[in-house]
């Protein structure tokens, strides 16, 4: 009986050793994989950091590569302004200089706006470019469509609602305009004068990341609207570019103006004599003698 009890005794006192020593190995291997997560873990969240990381570091601004160029497109590469100048001056408009400048090997007409008083905003800029002396008189009654390259760069920092600021392109809003040849009228002393306006296409871009972008803004020009499209055989036909009021020092470029017929064949322009990259006074005066007393497009962009 005795012996019994003894060998019930022992076999309970083995029982709870292996028992303890179960638990013991359960215990440390819990900690040990539950380690190992931890670990696991942390390195993959390293690892997706570094790759977030990385990403940001290599993010490049904008290219100015924005399409294939005809080879009939106005380049500025000759130097030439093909009678790019100034609108009149007047009403909300503001004066700028022109200049032809080389970005990175390739040229661009420049275009500064000029702003008096610090505390206002830039007015609008107007560029006019006479067509019958680029393209022939007796072709640009047969205009189909238009292409012309933007190149924003910012000069100034962009003053934010909040009072923060950033160097940014911004509002980039504007139109590619010209006059209706095909409506001419006389003022009282019986000049013949521009009464009437077509915007054949209103721009609007922006950059709120970058300080520089480009855009290559298009258009068709009618061919069932006269009161949208040009007329031949007119020697004031124009094309117009505009941009509206600008908060910002904002410098754009125009390049890679190009024209297409009807039957979307590009148009080869010839360049001007020289006369508008001196200044053109003489035709800016006759166009600010026209602007002043034109319908002018509206011109108030959201």
């Amino acid at each position: 009986m005795q012996m019994k009890k003894a060998l019930c005794i022992l076999a309970a006192m083995m029982m709870t050793a292996a028992l303890a020593s179960c638990g013991k190995d359960t215990a440390e291997t819990s900690v040990e994989d539950s380690s190992s997560v931890a670990e696991t873990s942390a390195e993959s969240s390293e690892e997706s950091s570094e790759e977030e990381s990385s990403e940001e570091e290599v993010k490049e601004p904008p290219t100015r590569d924005v399409g294939t160029i005809d080879e009939n497109a106005i380049t500025f590469d000759d130097d030439n302004m093909y009678t790019g100048h100034q609108m009149g001056g007047g009403g909300d408009e503001c004066d700028i200089e022109l200049s032809i400048v080389d970005l990175d090997g390739d040229k661009k007409l420049k275009v500064h706006a000029l702003r008096d008083d610090p505390s206002k905003d830039y007015g609008v800029v107007k560029i006019v470019f006479n067509l019958p002396q680029m393209l022939g008189l007796e072709n640009v009654g047969n205009i189909g469509h238009i292409s012309v390259d933007f190149t924003c760069i910012a000069n100034e920092m962009w003053k934010n609602d909040d009072g923060s600021e950033s160097l940014v392109v911004g509002n980039f809003l504007g139109a590619l305009a010209g006059n209706i040849a095909s409506q001419k009228g006389t003022d009282e002393e019986g000049n013949l004068i521009q009464n009437e306006w077509a915007n054949h296409y209103e721009f609007a871009y922006d950059d709120w990341e970058n300080s520089e972008h480009s855009w290559r803004c298009e258009t068709d020009i009618p061919a069932l609207l006269p009161a949208n499209g040009y007329a031949a055989n007119d020697e004031g036909t124009t094309l117009v570019i505009m941009r509206w009021g600008q908060k910002n020092d904002v410098d754009f470029y125009i390049d890679n103006i190009t024209f297409y017929d009807k039957d979307g064949k590009s148009m080869k322009c010839t360049p001007s004599d020289g006369a508008a990259a001196e200044g053109g006074e003489a035709e800016a005066e006759a166009e600010e003698s026209e602007a002043e007393s034109s319908e002018a497009p509206a011109e108030d962009a959201e």
